[in-house]
């Protein structure tokens, strides 16, 4: 007798709760996504967009960018420490302030160059930084040397200790691709992209280079392309899957949607891409790319933090990847967040990304 109202009580409650799922009670039955943005230290310079930036020794770099309050380019340069979590003012870049450059790294030092200038001209000119004695160096134009090397939206790619820019717009979108030879101080044309795009951009996993992304013609590129680093001759690029959200069957799949001026970085074995936009609408979404399946998996997503926003400078340091400044239409931004693959959504790994 002293068991009845027990199992009354179970099966009252077992019934409450079958109530509830049937009539919305329980939560959310989309499946969470992985990963985590945390903000860290705001980025040490005034708000900005379309900057550019790299990695050396475990310290990051941003340099230039457009301040659309001032209406100005930039030709600053701040450094920026994960372990201590701060931003420090380097020597400037000493070419014309500009916008919408590009940077890659061989060895100890950085090479910075094209870009937009405060009066909108295209601009060549390309600059290397030795962070081990702060000091800028003027090198080759980008390029053949001609008008053609004048050029913004390209895209740039550092892997296996070589350097490479190409794309980008010169009057019109550009297909090239060109490596800059620091032992001779040249530029060396290598094979050519699939098809012409401005606003481009790459990932670099295990030294294996993908390109993917920007628009011609206000179309937007939806091909992936792996980039043979040994192979110079038109075959150089490999044809990944397409980013139509079908597969060869026409059949639906995961993917992220094309478009222009996203923020990549690698982590171990796989690539990621966040923000960007199209035709200038902002997307905050953060995507995984294992190249190993030519396979997609949605993260979760920046946006849920803050704004979305396409121009922002991206880099990976250690097991994490970082997203600073950007814009969203005339907003700029100077908010910095670091991304875990590994935590859980929406919660922090703690004030200095580790």
């Amino acid at each position: 007798m002293k068991r009845l109202p027990l199992i009354l009580s179970i099966s009252c409650l077992a019934f409450f709760s079958l109530l509830l799922s049937s009539c919305g009670g329980s939560s959310d039955p989309t499946p969470a996504k992985k990963g985590s943005w945390d903000r860290v230290a705001d980025f040490g310079g005034i708000t900005r967009g379309n900057a550019t930036g790299f990695v050396i020794d475990n310290k990051a770099y941003v340099v230039g960018g457009y301040n659309a309050d001032a209406n100005k380019r930039q030709n600053d340069v701040l450094q920026y420490d994960p372990v201590n979590n701060s931003w420090t003012t380097k020597a400037p870049f000493p070419g014309t302030a500009r916008s919408q450059a590009v940077a890659f790294v061989i060895g100890k030092k950085a090479y910075v160059g094209t870009g937009l200038d405060d009066l909108s001209n295209r601009l060549k000119d390309f600059y290397e930084y030795d962070p081990a004695t702060d000091l800028w160096t003027k090198i080759a134009d980008f390029g053949d040397g001609t008008i053609n090397g004048a050029r913004y939206g390209c895209l740039s790619f550092s892997a296996n200790n070589r350097g490479f820019v190409g794309a980008g717009y010169n009057g019109n979108a550009q297909s090239d691709l060109w490596e800059y030879l620091p032992a001779t101080n040249t530029w060396v044309q290598r094979a050519s992209l699939s098809s012409k795009r401005v606003n481009g951009f790459a990932m670099v996993i295990n030294n294996v280079p993908y390109v993917l992304g920007g628009s011609n013609n206000n179309i937007t590129v939806k091909t992936v392309e792996k980039y043979n680093l040994a192979d110079n001759n038109a075959g150089a690029f490999e044809q990944k899957a397409q980013l139509t959200q079908r597969d060869k069957s026409g059949n639906v799949i995961t993917q992220p949607i094309a478009r222009d001026l996203a923020a990549t970085f690698a982590i171990g074995n796989f690539g990621y891409i966040a923000t960007g936009s199209i035709g200038g609408s902002p997307f905050g979404d953060t995507w995984q790319y294992d190249p190993a399946t030519d396979t997609w998996l949605e993260y979760y997503s920046l946006s849920k933090e803050a704004s979305p926003r396409d121009g922002a400078v991206s880099f990976a340091i250690g097991n994490f990847g970082y997203i600073t400044t950007g814009r969203a239409g005339n907003s700029r931004f100077d908010d910095t967040w670091v991304f875990d693959p590994l935590g859980d959504e929406g919660t922090a790994i703690g004030g200095n990304g580790k």
